[in-house]
């Protein structure tokens, strides 16, 4: 017999979880796709223009397919100011993570885990929309072809599996810390710590 203490699993799921968010925004969030009218900013016309979540945080320079960067001279802007909420996402993971890691009153610690992991959630999505409406009007400044038939300026910026996976990854621990502190308000319950059967 094997027990599963829920407490001590979640103060290893909280920090990872919340870790994983903030690392994730290395990889790709938004991306203006190869087939744009024209290219996009340094990116000739069957490049594609990427954002990392710490580009849109930082004001860095997004990533260009290397075989299709425009010449020098020909070259437009392509990068974004630094975000807000972008950046108060990876500060509000950073205090999440020292508060799982810290508190030890299991109640305190579930309750502010899930607060910050769902402001920093809805931070995200409020960015993630932020920054299409200005790539989008980016894109649109810079056409210099025509729109192919029954497209819109949106259909060529996408977001990407570094945005989704960081979202995932704080919905879950704010949906799992929501859990933990519910089941600690209404008290112990029979199967809280719970024996199973190993194997």
């Amino acid at each position: 017999m094997v027990k599963v203490d829920r407490g001590r699993w979640g103060r290893v799921f909280s920090p990872a979880g919340l870790v994983l968010a903030g690392l994730l925004f290395l990889a790709p969030f938004l991306a203006v796709s190869c087939d744009a009218p024209g290219g996009y900013g340094r990116a000739a016309p069957g490049g594609t223009t990427t954002y990392t979540g710490w580009d849109l945080a930082t004001g860095g320079t997004p990533d260009v397919t290397e075989d299709h960067l425009l010449p020098a001279g020909q070259r437009r802007d392509d990068v974004l100011p630094p975000q807000p909420l972008a950046g108060t996402v990876l500060v509000v993971v950073v205090i999440g993570v020292l508060v799982a890691v810290g508190v030890g009153r299991a109640r305190t610690r579930r309750g502010v885990v899930a607060a910050l992991a769902a402001i920093a959630a809805l931070f995200l999505l409020v960015n993630q929309a932020t920054v299409r409406v200005l790539v989008e009007e980016r894109l649109r400044e810079q056409l210099s072809a025509p729109l192919p038939p029954g497209k819109e300026i949106g259909d060529f910026v996408h977001d990407q599996g570094g945005f989704a996976f960081s979202l995932l990854a704080l919905v879950l621990v704010a949906l799992g810390n929501l859990a933990g502190w519910v089941r600690l308000v209404r008290g112990p319950r029979d199967g809280d710590t719970r024996a199973v059967a190993e194997g």
